[in-house]
């Protein structure tokens, strides 16, 4: 920590006080004195004896010049920092010819500032004289300008090709137009952090955010010998656009989710389910595994909600869900397709089994995996205490199921749902329910004897 007792701040600009907690964090012991407006600031410059006075940016954008040169004077052999949204960066990084030390973009952290307070004063050059051409920069040449980058254009691009992961395909694409000399890397929030850096070269990180949420962290890898300062405030700006589209993807994703998802169960609905049951049956044709799809309803479902109400049922539907998630494997679909009946997809995942006869191309048999799973999903409900049916709840519900095999029951999705379906009604409850019935039992022919 650093502690700068005699450091006496002048805090310009500040209403929320972001920078007065920051700075507190960072510097302990520091002297700070807030002021609303830029005139305020004057009269306490007047007043006072500041080390440092830190100004927002945005305030001077009419007479930013001027403005500086004023704190420049009035602050003498002390510091004057701007600070800003980023884009306010390329002003703030102008106002360096014209007596300012340095600026930070915000939202900054404690770390940032602490940084800042330990290091001697940056300024690229000494206050600019009117009517002589400004010194250039003793820091040497800047990092490459995002203002040289299409960042709008790459930002679209990245929400309209992968909604999903558009932060991720924006700094890819902008990784692309910067060339070798540095290196940018997003780590959504939870999923971890960047590789270290390669020999020579050092790994900046600034946090992403979309609002007060913290989304993720966005990397840069730069060499050693290139401007530090400058790469920071290059990783800040571009970690601003990149919490935008990050919002922007969180939005689409729970917007997406809801679309999608039954929202009494938190399962998916019938909508995803069909479309789901389509593209994998797809896939299994090219891949040549089997695809499982189980229908199943509650047995006598109605009379549980005539008898104890609509919030009853509600509950039992809830319930019977967690179970039937509790028996699947996580790549596998559970689904509520419509009042009290649901649907599961079973495929595998690993690919296809190696089949009997090496000329058939898929197993000869089916897998016994799902009937399995729906014998120990049996036993549950019947072991389950439903508290909404009172003491009887207990061992009460039973469900009646049908199991229906690609490509042994059917050739598509549609003929898969019809074959489940009506093995389902003319099956499993047409008998003494509480049954489960798989379509053409296990003896069915292989493929290659229906072609």
């Amino acid at each position: 920590m650093v502690r700068l007792s005699h450091e006496r701040v002048l805090l310009i600009g500040d209403p929320q006080r972001e920078i007065h907690a920051a700075l507190s964090q960072g510097v302990p012991g520091v002297q700070v004195v807030s002021v609303p407006t830029f005139f305020d600031g004057i009269a306490e410059l007047v007043a006072g004896n500041y080390t440092t006075v830190l100004a927002a940016a945005e305030p001077l954008e009419r007479r930013p010049e001027a403005a500086v040169r004023t704190l420049r004077e009035l602050t003498a052999n002390g510091r004057v920092i701007l600070f800003g949204h980023p884009t306010l960066e390329l002003l703030s990084r102008k106002m360096l010819q014209f007596g300012c030390d340095d600026y930070i973009v915000t939202p900054a952290s404690a770390g940032e500032l602490q940084q800042l307070f330990r290091s001697p004063p940056l300024r690229l050059s000494e206050p600019q004289v009117e009517g002589e051409p400004a010194k250039p920069p003793s820091t040497g040449e800047p990092l490459p300008a995002l203002s040289d980058v299409p960042v709008a254009e790459i930002l679209l691009d990245a929400l309209l090709l992968n909604p999903h992961n558009a932060p991720a395909e924006a700094v890819r694409q902008i990784n692309g137009r910067l060339g070798a000399s540095l290196e940018f890397c997003y780590q959504p929030k939870g999923k971890g952090e960047a590789s270290a850096p390669r020999e020579g070269w050092s790994l900046l990180s600034h946090p992403v955010r979309s609002g007060n949420e913290e989304m993720g962290t966005l990397y840069l890898s730069v060499p050693q010998d290139e401007d530090e300062r400058a790469a920071r405030h290059t990783l800040a700006q571009l970690a601003h656009l990149v919490g935008k589209i990050a919002g922007l993807q969180d939005r689409h994703n729970r917007l997406q989710k809801l679309a999608i998802t039954d929202e009494l169960t938190g399962l998916y609905n019938a909508r995803y389910f069909h479309h789901f049951l389509s593209r994998i049956i797809e896939k299994a044709r090219v891949m040549r595994f089997p695809v499982t799809l189980a229908l199943f309803d509650i047995d006598d479902f109605k009379k549980y909600n005539d008898h104890f109400g609509h919030g009853v049922g509600n509950e039992i539907l809830c319930q019977t869900a967690t179970l039937m998630r509790r028996c699947t494997r996580e790549h596998d679909l559970v689904a509520r397709i419509g009042g009290d009946e649901f649907a599961v997809v079973f495929w595998d995942k690993e690919g296809p089994r190696q089949p009997r006869d090496p000329k058939a191309g898929v197993p000869s048999r089916r897998p016994p995996e799902p009937l399995q799973i729906f014998e120990r999903f049996k036993r549950l409900i019947a072991s389950e205490d439903f508290s909404g049916l009172g003491s009887t709840g207990k061992g009460t519900l039973g469900i009646s199921a049908a199991l229906a095999v690609y490509p042994w029951s059917a050739q598509d999705a549609a003929g898969l749902f019809k074959a489940a379906d009506e093995g389902l009604m003319f099956n499993a409850k047409q008998g003494s329910k509480n049954s489960i019935f798989l379509v053409g039992g296990q003896d069915a022919p292989p493929l290659d004897s229906r072609q």
